[in-house]
């Protein structure tokens, strides 16, 4: 067979790029440019219009490059080689995302979400429940907004803590103990780098198959930029993997470990993405044969996340105290205090899930867009086609309906991703991309006349690897350096009373980052106005003196 006769897939599969890539950037256009009334909107359609156009016309020109033929040997040996030392390559990867989380991403906990887990984990490193600070400040510590919503505020104690589940904050604790909280998630996406070669290892029988699944991850954007996050997402992903590597084989022992990881999956920072991740894994071991006895040891290893859950829900609750809006009467009955605890996560849950909306809707549309534009070129396509031609393979059947799960059930979220790199809400189940791409390509191997196209998906993974990454980690640093240039101008090191200017339309309010203490010598504040400020500082710090003063905000000293 002559190599124009291989070669005619090329240019066809270019296309199918731009095709869909030109559809992503209408959806794109559409959703920026329809006014949304809730504001919480105004950064993710920020982000799509101001990354994910250029990333997009990136995306169509890698997938032009990769039909150049000389591209395709030397990609395809990076395949065999990343396959045949995938330990040294999860190391690299590791010190890459590091270095990324420092200098790309300023080592800055970008959204309030991240905060919170950075602050939680410092309180643990303590030994602590709650941070403490004084209840005179708390009003310009946490945003009315955040209060009870995200941040629990005990006000006459001046205790705070965050109210997401601890188990992500756990993870980060040792790393906040030993200074280096910027290690926390290169350490767990490296880990999730290497399982990832492993399944798709495991899936296939095929060595190779390791290779193409870890290229695939690496030349995904989307998975190194939640990587140099403070996002618990790449937790998810890691611990979501684990728990169907064990779940391949069904003995008692790894069902009941599978429940333990499934437990700390829930604890992480909320229980829907493993919900999601987990019901056709589920689903599955109800409809074989012997479903009891298969399920007793996995709801076994659940339970911690059970006793946990509902320990640190209550936590929570005694935290609230009064509720507003009770609909039994405040007093000793158990029965009023169940009925209220109910009626208050009921409200809860109500401000998160609901019917789909317009709102919502284009949420979910911009985040399937983000999910194609932050991956390797065709790599949601690639791995559709896997997980059709492995639909006779439990594991990668499973994998896929994992991912179309995940995907479907966030259509009931009634809010979009806001911050985030790439598809942050789909992360759990991503790692379902590159292991049926894998997939797909080791097929691609066992058709002679499909053999370019095999050169074309590996050189279109190593272009995408090297100007994909080296473009969103820029993204990355400029969007982060431009959030942050919004603080006042402060002096590191000395005493300072740091007032943001609160403006809701840049999330200003996610600047007040603290030590949990107030241990640091700078503190940030949320300014409720200059008069109001100004008489706070004069009534607790007389003897402060007040330094600058601009559009950002203004700073006070303590000499």
């Amino acid at each position: 067979m002559s190599a124009s006769t291989e070669a005619r897939w090329l240019w066809p599969a270019a296309a199918l790029i731009a095709l869909v890539s030109g559809a992503a950037a209408v959806a794109i256009i559409e959703i920026t440019q329809h006014p949304y009334p809730i504001w919480r909107g105004l950064v993710f359609r920020y982000l799509l219009f101001r990354q994910d156009l250029t990333g997009l016309a990136l995306l169509v020109a890698i997938a032009v490059l990769a039909c150049i033929p000389a591209t395709h040997a030397p990609a395809l040996r990076l395949v065999e080689a990343i396959g045949r030392r995938p330990g040294l390559t999860a190391v690299l990867t590791f010190i890459a995302l590091c270095l990324g989380t420092v200098y790309a991403a300023h080592n800055h906990a970008l959204a309030g979400d991240e905060h919170l887990a950075l602050m939680q984990s410092r309180i643990f490193a303590e030994g602590r429940l709650t941070g403490q600070v004084p209840p005179d400040l708390l009003p310009w510590l946490v945003s009315d907004y955040y209060r009870y919503r995200w941040v629990m505020v005990d006000a006459a104690a001046g205790e705070i803590a965050a109210i997401y589940w601890p188990g992500f904050a756990l993870l980060l604790t040792p790393f906040s103990a030993l200074g280096i909280p910027w290690a926390c998630n290169p350490l767990l996406a490296a880990a999730a780098l290497a399982l990832i070669g492993r399944l798709a290892r495991r899936l296939t029988g095929e060595v190779q198959a390791a290779g193409w699944a870890m290229l695939f991850t690496l030349a995904s954007p989307g998975f190194s930029g939640q990587a140099l996050s403070y996002f618990a997402m790449t937790a998810h992903l890691l611990v979501n993997l684990v728990y169907a590597w064990l779940l391949l084989e069904r003995t008692p022992r790894r069902l009941f470990a599978a429940g333990l990881v499934g437990s700390l999956a829930l604890l992480l920072h909320n229980p829907v993405p493993h919900l999601l991740f987990a019901a056709p894994w589920i689903v599955s071991l109800a409809w074989e044969p012997g479903a009891r006895r298969r399920l007793l040891p996995l709801a076994l290893g659940y339970l911690p996340a059970l006793a946990i859950g509902l320990a640190w829900a209550a936590f929570m609750r005694a935290m609230h105290g009064f509720i507003l809006f009770a609909v039994f009467p405040h007093d000793d009955n158990p029965l009023n205090i169940l009925g209220n605890f109910f009626w208050y996560w009921h409200f809860r849950l109500g401000m998160v899930f609901g019917a789909p909306s317009e709102y919502s809707l284009a949420g979910r549309i911009g985040e399937l867009v983000r999910l194609w534009a932050w991956a390797a070129p065709g790599l949601p396509l690639i791995a559709a086609a896997g997980w059709w031609l492995g639909r006779h393979n439990t594991g990668l059947r499973l994998l896929g309906a994992s991912l179309a799960v995940t995907l479907a059930g966030y259509f009931l979220v009634s809010f979009d991703q806001g911050y985030g790199w790439g598809a942050r809400y789909v992360h759990a189940a991503w790692g379902a991309l590159p292991i049926l791409g894998a997939a797909a390509v080791v097929k691609l191997g066992e058709m002679r006349s499909l053999a370019a196209l095999r050169g074309w998906v590996a050189a279109a993974a190593v272009l995408s690897l090297v100007f994909a990454t080296a473009l969103r980690w820029w993204q990355i640093h400029d969007y982060i350096a431009e959030h942050v240039s919004r603080k006042p101008p402060y002096a590191a090191g000395l005493r300072q009373f740091v007032f943001v200017h609160h403006e809701i339309r840049y999330y200003t309010q996610d600047l007040v980052q603290n030590d949990p203490f107030l241990r640091d010598p700078v503190v940030f504040l949320l300014s409720r106005g200059r008069m109001e400020d100004y008489f706070m500082m004069r009534s607790l710090y007389p003897a402060a003196r007040q330094v600058s003063d601009d559009w950002r905000g203004h700073v006070w000293r303590l000499d």
